[in-house]
Formats: structure tokens, sequence, C-alpha cells
């Protein structure tokens, strides 16, 4: 699918209407033009990198060919913002999430009400977050970590958003990008930046299941909301 680079930041100013044009694209693998989606003023030029090559250095070696950047840019736009690998076990993950929830409700119903959030740790357990006592969090790290699907969809996140952000930004050692591979996320930082329940949180309503992708989350929302959180805490290191 070749993805407008364009309509990245603005998906959640869609219309419904142009939503359901856009998920029917998405679903049909049609390619993304700017004027089905995006309709500002003065932000109609895709990034410049589509017109040049990637070079480093006083004798302006070639790292890569435009038809390369373009490829690769493509393959990082589509899984990372849009039905993409990255996406998908995010809404895997919420079926899990939403089972864990409904157990915990009748479990534990107050701290299911609590303010708490969850991700994913360097060594690839769940970690629990939040104004919470030891015991609550040790007693919802235990119940998270001994549902191994939950786990495994929670990494796979976790790894498609670390893979394709870094292919956004590409392969010269001063790689920059405009979109969310210019934050500074790496295995060590991600349970720190990015909460994975406030990202299940995003539940697609009834009134939107006729443009939505996804059995349990709102894409649109989803972008959003990991969008919010990486503006909010993460470093701007490799911005343009």
């Amino acid at each position: 699918m070749k993805v407008n680079t364009a309509a990245i930041p603005i998906v959640n100013t869609l219309t419904a209407d142009s939503k359901a044009r856009l998920v029917n694209d998405v679903e049909s693998n049609k390619p993304l033009p700017i004027a089905d989606v995006y309709h500002k003023e003065n932000d109609q030029q895709p990034p410049s990198t589509y017109r040049r090559p990637v070079i480093v250095g006083k004798a302006q070696t070639l790292i890569e060919e435009p038809e390369q950047t373009s490829a690769r840019l493509n393959e990082a736009y589509s899984q990372l913002y849009f039905n993409g690998d990255m996406f998908k076990a995010a809404d895997k993950l919420a079926d899990q999430y939403n089972q864990f929830m409904h157990e915990l409700a009748s479990d534990a119903p107050q701290l299911a009400e609590k303010d708490w959030g969850f991700s994913v740790n360097e060594s690839g357990a769940i970690a629990v977050s939040g104004q919470l006592s030891e015991d609550e969090v040790s007693y919802l790290e235990e119940k998270l970590n001994a549902n191994k699907t939950l786990v495994q969809f929670a990494n796979e996140v976790k790894d498609s958003f670390l893979k394709f952000t870094e292919l956004e930004r590409g392969p010269s050692k001063n790689a920059t990008s405009q979109y969310w591979g210019k934050y500074d996320v790496n295995e060590k930082n991600f349970s720190d930046l990015v909460d994975m329940r406030s990202l299940m949180e995003e539940q697609k309503s009834f009134e939107q299941s006729n443009y939505s992708i996804g059995e349990n989350l709102n894409l649109f929302g989803f972008i959003d909301n990991m969008g919010a959180q990486l503006s909010a805490k993460a470093q701007a290191t490799y911005a343009e």
C-alpha cells in the first residue's frame, strides 16, 4: 500500500465520510491521494526526502537512492500510521485487555477503577505504573504477566513501534524524522513513555463501526493517543 505522508499528522481531523473512504482505501490497498484525506492550506507537499537521496559527509556519500527512500518511508508510514503490524497487534491486545478488566472488575472492583497504567519493560515483562501501593502493583503485574497471550501482543506492539520508527529515521547516523521517528524511544525507556492501558482505552464505539478498522480499537483514536503520549513525554532528539 502506498501511503501519502501528508495525510499522517491530520488523520484525526477527517470527517466521518472521509474516514470511511480512508478505511476503504486502506483495506483495499489503494494509494491514498492527498486530496482525499488532507485539506490544510500550505501543507500539500510530501516531505523533501521523496525528492532527494539520503547523503552524508563532505564527500556527499550516497546512502540511499530516492526510490529506496520512498520505499522505506512508505513501509514505515503504512506500518505505523495505518493498519500495520503494530495496530493489528494492539487490536488483539485490546481483546486480552478487555477480558482481563472484566475479571478484575469482578475480583477487585476498586482496583479496576483506579488510575494505573502498564507497559513493556526492557526484559519484555509487563510493568505497572500509577498511584498504587506495592501490593497493588505486585497483584496487577502477577495477573497481567500470567496471561502469556497478552504479554505476547504487548511485546509485538513495542517491537513494531521500535522497528518502524527506526526505519522511518533511515540509515544515516544523523537520521531525522518529522513524525514519531523523531522521538528518542528505545528498549530501555519505552515503558516510561508509552502507557499501553491508555492506548487500550481507545475502543471503537457503535457510531464508529462504519469506518473503524479492527475488532476492538478505533485506529484514529489509537494514533492520536500514541502521538499525544510521545509529544508529552518523549524527547524529539531526531527532529528535522
